[in-house]
C-alpha cells in the first residue's frame, strides 16, 4: 500500500518540502499543483514529499522503497536514485521545452521507459516509451478558487508584452560542442537539439514585435534583465539598444493585475512545439485581455481560436497592427468572454492547479 509520493525536482528552491510552501511556489507557474496534490492525497492518507526527504528517510531505514510513488521532474537525480533503490517509477513530468530541457528530451526515450505513467507536451509522444500511459500535459496555470475582474475597454492602454530578456544559446564553449558531437556520432546517438528544432525558437519572433512596437510608440514592456542586452546576438543589440532605452523596462510585480489594463498582450512561447501551451495565454484569458498568440502549431487543438489573435494569420507586421486597430469593443468584449468561459469549461478547468492534481490522484486509484 502507498504511504508517499516523493516529488522530484533539481530545482533547490523547491527542496527540502519547500514546494509544499504556497508562498514559496506562487512565484513560480506552473508548481502550484503540487501543493494542492498533497492536500488531496492527505485524505486518502498519503504524504506528499520532495525526493531528497524521501531519500533520507529511506537512509535513516524510516521508511521502505517498496511504500514510495516517485514523481520525477525531467531528470531528477533524486527521482533515479529513489527508483534505484526500490521505490515505484509513477509519474515522469516535464512542463518545458526542448529548449530548456535538452538534456531531457535527448534522452527522452531511454527515461519515459521506466514510468508507468508520462506527462508531457503532445510533441514528446513519438518518442516517448509506448509502454505504460502517456498524458497530454494541459500546463497547470490558475486556481478554480481565483477571481479576476475587467477594466473598461475604453480605459485600457493598447499593448503590453511581459517577458524577461533571454534568448537561446547552447551554454557550451565550441570545443566542448564539438566533443560531445564526436562522442555521441561513435556511440550511435542523436542529439535532439537539431538544425530543425533551433529553428522552432521564438525569441527572434519576440524581439521582432518589440522592434516593430517599440518604434511605434504602441508597447509596454515589462520584464527582468532588459537593462542589459548584451546576451542578444549582435543583430539584435545594435536594432534594439534605442527602442529599449525608451521603453524602460520594469520587473512586473504582479502579472495579472499589470496585463488586465491593457487591451493585447503579445503572448509567445519559447518555441513553436506540438501541445507546448503554457501559462502565457492562460493568463490573458484570467485577466481579461485579448491575446496575440504564437507557439504550438496545434493550438487551437487546445484552446478555442475565437479567444485569441493567431499571428500566423499575417503576412506581416503592419497587418497585424491594423487588425488590432479596428478591433471595436463588441468583437473584443466577445473574445474576452470566449476565454474566460474556456477556463470554467470542462477542457480550460484542465490548465487549473486542481483538476491537474486530481487527474494525478486519480492514475493513482487505477495504479491500485
Amino acid at each position: 500500500m502507498t504511504k508517499t509520493i516523493a516529488f522530484c525536482t533539481d530545482a533547490k528552491i523547491f527542496q527540502q518540502n519547500r514546494i509544499l510552501d504556497e508562498k514559496i511556489v506562487a512565484d513560480y507557474p506552473g508548481a502550484l499543483w503540487v501543493t494542492k496534490l498533497a492536500g488531496f492525497a492527505k485524505v486518502r492518507g498519503i504524504e506528499v514529499v520532495t525526493g531528497d526527504i524521501a531519500i533520507s528517510n529511506i537512509c535513516a531505514k524510516n521508511w521502505k522503497p517498496s511504500d514510495i510513488m516517485v514523481i520525477q521532474e525531467e531528470s531528477s537525480s533524486h527521482g533515479f536514485e529513489l527508483i534505484r533503490l526500490g521505490a515505484f517509477p509513477f509519474v515522469l513530468y516535464c512542463a518545458e521545452s526542448p529548449l530548456y530541457a535538452r538534456n531531457f528530451y535527448t534522452h527522452l526515450p531511454r527515461i519515459s521507459a521506466l514510468f508507468q505513467n508520462r506527462i508531457l507536451f503532445r510533441g514528446s509522444f513519438e518518442r516517448a516509451s509506448s509502454d505504460g500511459m502517456n498524458h497530454v500535459l494541459h500546463f497547470p496555470s490558475f486556481s478554480l478558487e481565483s477571481e479576476e475582474g475587467t477594466v473598461s475597454w475604453s480605459q485600457r492602454k493598447f499593448l503590453v508584452m511581459v517577458a524577461a530578456n533571454k534568448y537561446w544559446k547552447i551554454k557550451r564553449a565550441i570545443h566542448r560542442q564539438l566533443l560531445a558531437w564526436i562522442r555521441d556520432t561513435v556511440m550511435g546517438r542523436k542529439s535532439y537539439i537539431t538544425p530543425e528544432t533551433i529553428d522552432q525558437q521564438l525569441h527572434d519572433r519576440r524581439l521582432a514585435l518589440i522592434e516593430y512596437f517599440g518604434r511605434e510608440g504602441s508597447l509596454d514592456l515589462f520584464g527582468s534583465n532588459w537593462g542589459d542586452i548584451s546576451n542578444l546576438p549582435k543583430r539584435w543589440k545594435g536594432r534594439l539598444q534605442e527602442i529599449i532605452d525608451d521603453l524602460k523596462p520594469e520587473v512586473c510585480p504582479n502579472k495579472q493585475k499589470v496585463i488586465a489594463n491593457y487591451k493585447f498582450a503579445i503572448c509567445f512561447e519559447n518555441m513553436s512545439y506540438p501541445g507546448y501551451v503554457t501559462e502565457k495565454i492562460i493568463d490573458c484569458f484570467r485577466a481579461g485581455v485579448i491575446p496575440v498568440y504564437l507557439g504550438a502549431p496545434d493550438i487551437s487543438d487546445f484552446v478555442p481560436k475565437e479567444a485569441f489573435i493567431d499571428l500566423r494569420g499575417f503576412g506581416d507586421l503592419d497587418g497585424l497592427h491594423g487588425h488590432l486597430s479596428s478591433i471595436t469593443e463588441d468583437i473584443a468584449s466577445e473574445m474576452i468572454d470566449a476565454g474566460r468561459s474556456f477556463l470554467m469549461s470542462k477542457s480550460g478547468m484542465n490548465y487549473s492547479y486542481e483538476i491537474f492534481a486530481k487527474n494525478v490522484i486519480n492514475m493513482i486509484r487505477e495504479y491500485q
